[in-house]
């Protein structure tokens, strides 16, 4: 069974990025995405604190309880901080984690999730639909890719092995263009000359919309929006993300 990237929603629901003044959620440092298919609620990554997670949640009106699986990125605390916030409420989870988090860690959510399940370096299949990029051996971080019929979705944590390989790791392993990028690109210390090399890389592609929010750094932002004019969307907490066939909507 095929999905369209219309049955996809993305709620960016934990990031440092707030530009709207009327924007209802609260910004910290991290990132966390709330992501509805037509089987699966998907947290992605928990940002860094669990009390305003779960006030974001609310003041979108998303259920927690919907929630079926937790995808951990990575093991910096502004991604994995709000997780025990979740678990409390809801525990019946699947939980994606790499082999970076202490097994200390891995074993005592072993014990209060449904199943926790660690990802090797190689692109995975983890649901309909929906695959990890695998913990690369360079950031033991993990990005994910919705596979959808109008082309690839990939979400990014904080993308420490790059936008540019994960990115065309996708557009090779299921050759397909790429759809949206969305996320933490790592690029705030990058320079000019390497934000226009990842550029080729999306043109290569045919990468249709970016939405960097997090670590990207505003040069890089800016560089974007001169760039890719249209296909850059402004990335900040709150931001729902849906698609009518391929054409982007957003609103706050």
């Amino acid at each position: 069974m095929k999905i369209k990237a219309s049955q996809v929603k993305i709620s960016i629901i934990f990031d440092n990025i707030c530009s709207s003044n009327d924007n209802k959620c609260t910004s910290l440092w991290g990132f966390s995405a709330y992501i509805q298919t037509p089987n699966h609620t998907i947290l992605f990554d928990t940002g860094s604190n669990g009390r305003v997670l779960l006030k974001n949640l609310k003041n979108k009106f998303l259920d927690i309880n919907k929630i079926d699986t937790v995808f951990l990125s990575h093991a910096h605390w502004d991604h994995i901080g709000g997780l025990d916030s979740v678990i409390e409420v809801n525990p019946n989870i699947e939980l994606y984690l790499t082999n970076a988090l202490s097994k200390n860690f891995i074993k005592d959510y072993q014990n209060q999730t449904d199943k926790v399940l660690l990802i090797e370096d190689k692109i995975t299949q983890l649901k309909d639909h929906i695959y990890s990029s695998g913990a690369s051996k360079e950031s033991l971080e993990q990005s994910m890719f919705i596979d959808t019929e109008d082309g690839i979705i990939i979400i990014f944590g904080c993308a420490h092995s790059g936008v540019a390989k994960i990115t065309k790791m996708a557009n090779e392993f299921f050759n397909k263009d790429i759809l949206l990028l969305v996320g933490g690109f790592h690029l705030a210390n990058k320079s000019e000359e390497t934000i226009l090399e990842l550029i080729d890389v999306l043109n290569q592609t045919n990468t249709k919309y970016i939405a960097p929010s997090h670590c990207t750094g505003e040069r890089a932002k800016d560089i974007f929006k001169k760039e890719l004019k249209e296909r850059f969307i402004e990335a900040e907490v709150g931001l729902d993300i849906s698609f009518k066939d391929d054409k982007i909507i957003t609103s706050l």
